[in-house]
């Protein structure tokens, strides 16, 4: 028994080792949530994807060669060396039109998702978690805006506000409100529905018997617990800013005086770009919405490791990964001689 002792923790002590103190410091850095949500290969390659979308949109003026409202190319020529994705009607660079219009997609996408699930956080886990009259209102309320469509309701809010601004930081802030409080009621049915089945937990009644706050309750005992539900909230959410803020451009209403994948669709489809053969003029903008939708559908991928822990595994750095599994021993025979 004693042997067997030693060589479990011999073996403990090379698992210990597969992962060396440095690397250890420096994954420390990192959330450990963040690693598990790009454990898969999937999540890995979405999330690797949507970063180099991210750099090439900030650094959009360093490697664009025009400036996406600049008219001093040929009209409607396909794609070449000087012009990667071609020139529309007008005569300006699409390659930088896509470059800029990945900037304000992806500011409304990241600042919409944020605001979306911090709203329904705070509404959906009050009323699970304090529950009468005021679940009951709260309730009604969220049931309101789940009935009505979302993008019909988008078009009428913006038509009393005004989407069209100059500025494109004051113009990303008011369509990001739109979206927000017209999108928020689906993220807090949700919240609401997972507190309901926490708040009867263990360590809950256990919190409330030692005289513990319900807002320490429910942002410190309940709210870690559903870290994977924040996170795809988030994704979701950042996933359908996108799409509304791509729709309003596309049917006019939006942000039609800044530089979007949306406005270059609806300036595409304006000048009739299909039936002149001026495929890139609409073929490029779309792809770039169909990637960073695809990059966060995959990040999602993610999301089951993060709330399933029997899918989690631990992965020691390439090259120095060892077999975490203690062989398997045969039972102890005795023999009859000895038991005898």
């Amino acid at each position: 028994m004693a042997l067997q002792f030693k060589e479990v923790a011999a073996e403990s002590g090379e698992i210990e080792q597969a992962v060396p103190p440095a690397e250890r410091r420096r994954l420390r850095l990192v959330p450990r949530w963040f690693l598990t949500l790009i454990g898969t290969r999937l999540s890995l390659a979405g999330t690797v994807a949507l970063l180099i979308i991210i750099l090439a949109a900030i650094f959009a003026s360093r490697i664009a060669r025009y400036a996406p409202d600049a008219m001093n190319a040929p009209l409607a020529q396909p794609p070449t060396l000087a012009h990667p994705f071609g020139t529309n009607d007008a005569g300006q660079d699409i390659f930088s039109q896509v470059l800029y219009g990945a900037r304000f997609s992806l500011a409304i996408g990241g600042l919409t998702g944020v605001s979306v699930t911090a709203l329904a956080i705070l509404i959906g886990m009050a009323a699970g978690y304090i529950g009468g009259w005021l679940d009951d209102l709260l309730s009604m309320i969220m049931n309101v805006f789940l009935i009505v469509p979302q993008l019909p309701l988008i078009i009428v809010v913006s038509a009393y506000i005004n989407l069209r601004g100059d500025e494109p930081v004051a113009t990303v802030l008011v369509m990001s409100f739109v979206i927000t409080i017209t999108g928020w009621a689906w993220g807090g049915r949700v919240m609401r529905s997972q507190t309901l089945s926490l708040r009867h937990r263990d360590f809950v009644d256990a919190a409330i018997v030692s005289g513990e706050s319900t807002a320490r309750i429910i942002f410190r005992d309940v709210l870690p617990n559903m870290l994977a539900l924040i996170v795809n909230t988030v994704i979701l959410s950042s996933m359908g800013a996108i799409l509304a803020e791509t729709s309003l451009d596309f049917l006019g209403v939006g942000a039609t005086n800044q530089v979007t994948w949306g406005t270059m669709l609806n300036y595409a489809q304006a000048n009739e770009t299909l039936y002149s053969g001026e495929w890139w003029s609409f073929v490029f903008p779309g792809c770039a919405i169909a990637l960073t939708i695809m990059c966060l559908i995959l990040m999602n991928n993610g999301v089951d490791v993060l709330s399933n822990p029997r899918l989690r595994r631990i992965r020691a750095p390439r090259g120095r990964r060892r077999r975490l599994r203690l062989p398997s021993r045969p039972a102890s025979r005795v023999e009859p001689e000895a038991a005898l």
